[in-house]
């Protein structure tokens, strides 16, 4: 059995956080490998902490530990000394969820230039880490995958008690705006502007006849979009990049330009459409939800895991 080692910071539960768990689970799928994950000492252990599950598979901070491959995210290059990261003596798989690792001043950009292999999230992100030049090893595209079976089921349309709501963790003020100028009376409005457990989210856009989801303005690939669409409504996502790859407009969803003004267009557009429109852009929706499960993910990953010593 060869071991992986995962690092993480936990501090508060994220999407980056979630993946990763993913990943994780991937590795312990696999009959070859067995996962460990370090954590920092200032990681929080509470019930949103994945991990917490499954305290056998954790190191402590200063536990040694001589790993097979190591798998990065993020900043996690930190965790490596420079010599480590220059030659490293094991395989190193980065995986990569956001177009910012592509960009000069963010600090996770000068880690392209150490070896790795690595994973994009969407073909968004990998051509931004490509395009700069300075990459060294293997880029691979693997889409967010999304497991079902953690999802809700879908409520009726005819049966959700809100006609939109706003997830605005990420744009508060946009969200604050966007809830007024939709507000009338008699129109069901919920607007959402602080992190929520996962569960509470999804419930919120399970009841809601019209979600608009506000990322930031450029994301890695953007999940939330992708929930949406699996719990069956009508999804008002603004361009952010990364969900140019499955946030088609005029077939599963409304993908406005980012600002103001076309997303409060679009998502009345949203709200106007006939039964059948709205039948029509969900089918489209559940289609392109079921082509994003996590299975898929993990068989795409498990045969790169596989190969990591050829491909390192």
């Amino acid at each position: 059995m060869k071991e992986v080692l995962f690092f993480r910071d936990f501090k508060k539960f994220q999407g980056g956080h979630l993946k990763v768990w993913d990943y994780f689970n991937h590795v312990l799928s696999s009959p070859d490998h067995v996962p460990k994950v370090r954590f920092s000492r200032e990681s929080v252990w509470d019930e949103s902490n994945p991990w917490r599950q499954i305290r056998s598979f954790v190191l402590a901070p200063d536990a040694p530990s001589r790993p097979d491959i190591l798998f990065l995210a993020g900043t996690d290059w930190r965790n490596l000394s420079e010599s480590e990261r220059e030659r490293s003596p094991v395989p190193i798989i980065n995986l990569i969820q956001h177009t910012r690792h592509g960009f000069a001043g963010d600090p996770r950009y000068p880690f392209l230039r150490h070896r790795a292999i690595r994973i994009c999230s969407s073909e968004q992100v990998a051509e931004s880490i490509r395009s700069t030049g300075r990459v060294e090893g293997p880029i691979f595209t693997i889409p967010n995958g999304i497991d079902p079976d953690c999802m809700p089921e879908p409520i009726p349309s005819a049966e959700r008690s809100l006609d939109f709501f706003i997830a605005a963790l990420k744009q508060p003020g946009l969200g604050r705006r966007l809830s007024w100028l939709l507000w009338r009376p008699g129109r069901r409005v919920r607007l959402s502007t602080r992190a929520v457990a996962r569960a509470e989210f999804l419930d919120l856009v399970n009841r809601a006849r019209v979600t608009v989801f506000l990322p930031h303005r450029s994301e890695g690939f953007y999940i939330p979009a992708l929930e949406g669409m699996g719990l069956g409504t009508i999804v008002v996502c603004p361009d952010c990049v990364g969900n140019r790859s499955f946030c088609l407009p005029d077939r599963n969803c409304f993908r406005p330009a980012f600002s103001t003004r076309a997303i409060r267009t679009a998502a009345e557009a949203a709200a106007r459409l006939t039964p059948s429109q709205a039948a029509s852009r969900l089918a489209a929706a559940r289609e392109t939800f079921s082509e994003h499960d996590l299975a898929r993910e993990r068989r795409s990953f498990l045969e790169i895991l596989g190969r990591v010593d050829e491909l390192w």
